[in-house]
């Protein structure tokens, strides 16, 4: 039998991680440890912080996504998270992010850090209360190329499972989906490269299309900001300075805000770079690496209700040409239009209205806004 020393198996238990020194070194590996393929090239560790990106709700309602957006949303447990788009600042962020530790322990989680000055230790179930967070499922670490993660990227890219292609958000094809996991890489993973999809992504996906909620999503959070990379994290740090009712510091200095707006999804290659806030066309990729470019909003054909969360091309095909059909024999059925204005020489014009027309009948309607 191994002998121990006496507190030795007690310390095997607790395992605890916490951002390395900045001036440990300057080459490392990718702080994104549980990406379903890893990269191992090296990254700078830069000392600025970032804003963390909000939704953007004329985006969303003009690509006919925003209530399947708020499904997701509701389903995860983030109402309160994403309804919090106060400022974000320079120093809380910086200070909170860099002081991050989280104690994975069997019994009881902590997470430590600090707010400004004040060095604060509280229970992992707190951390999530002060996010808004269920905590519910398990803390443990998860493991490499989970099965049902790897599926369930599977189930939304169209069965995109090439082994020389490293796991891509832009490779899901329902764009809600695919909006929720930008949302969840810069607002709340707090990541920089938001071209890979990581295991914890698809942790919040799974929760958020499942209802399942088998990993617990705040020891994710405390992870991400434990280990090491580019500082994101500034609404985590305010929601958790107004738990605790710490005053903020006059002089801090707000981050400059972000959104996932049109500019931002271009850059995502999310839309075609031509588009405009009035006229979105969405760039869908399949497993084959094959694009189809298709005019938002699609409410009949993405929908994250239906049966499947992918498409294939074939039933993408069938569905823009029985639309073109439709759109063209409306076009051809449709009532031609008649200009009743008369004019005479040397007469000003009259129209001839319609008996039982009110003016008001020719007058235009008001239209509806963006809802914000």
């Amino acid at each position: 039998m191994k002998k121990f020393k006496f507190g030795e198996l007690f310390k095997k238990a607790t395992t605890s991680t916490g951002r390395p020194s900045r001036a440990s070194t300057q080459i490392r590996r990718s702080y994104n440890e549980d990406v379903i393929a890893p990269s191992f090239a090296p990254e700078e560790d830069h000392g600025a912080p970032n804003a963390s990106s909000f939704p953007c709700y004329e985006f969303l309602t003009n690509a006919g996504i925003l209530d399947d957006f708020f499904t997701l949303v509701n389903r995860a447990g983030l109402a309160t998270y994403v309804g919090d788009e106060r400022g974000q600042y320079y120093r809380l962020t910086k200070i909170f992010v860099e002081s991050f530790k989280f104690h994975n322990t069997e019994y009881e989680p902590t997470v430590a850090f600090k707010i400004y000055d004040i060095p604060v230790t509280m229970k992992l179930e707190e951390f999530c209360c002060a996010l808004g967070i269920a905590p519910v499922g398990t803390a443990r670490r998860i493991d490499d190329n989970p099965r049902d993660l790897l599926e369930l990227y599977r189930g939304i890219t169209g069965d995109d499972c090439r082994t020389i292609q490293r796991g891509k958000i832009r490779n899901i094809q329902l764009p809600a989906i695919k909006y929720f996991a930008y949302y969840i890489g810069t607002s709340i993973l707090g990541r920089e490269n938001t071209s890979n999809i990581s295991s914890y992504h698809l942790a919040f996906l799974n929760v958020a299309l499942t209802g399942e909620t088998p990993y617990h999503l705040g020891s994710l959070i405390a992870r991400r900001l434990s280990s090491r990379g580019p500082i994101f994290g500034g609404t985590i740090a305010l929601r958790i300075l107004t738990h605790l009712d710490i005053p903020l510091d006059s002089n801090d200095v707000p981050l400059t805000p972000r959104k996932l707006d049109m500019a931002a999804m271009k850059s995502h290659r999310f839309v075609t770079t031509d588009s405009t806030i009035d006229n979105m066309v969405y760039r869908m990729l399949f497993a084959d690496g094959n694009e189809k470019e298709i005019p938002l909003p699609q409410p009949g054909l993405f929908n994250i209700d239906r049966q499947s969360w992918s498409l294939t091309k074939e039933v993408v095909e069938e569905h823009m040409k029985i639309q073109e059909f439709h759109q063209q024999h409306d076009s051809e059925n449709a009532e031609p239009s008649y200009d009743y204005t008369v004019t005479y020489p040397d007469v000003s014009s009259s129209t001839y209205m319609e008996p039982g027309r009110s003016s008001s009948y020719y007058e235009d309607t008001t239209s509806w806004g963006p809802w914000e």
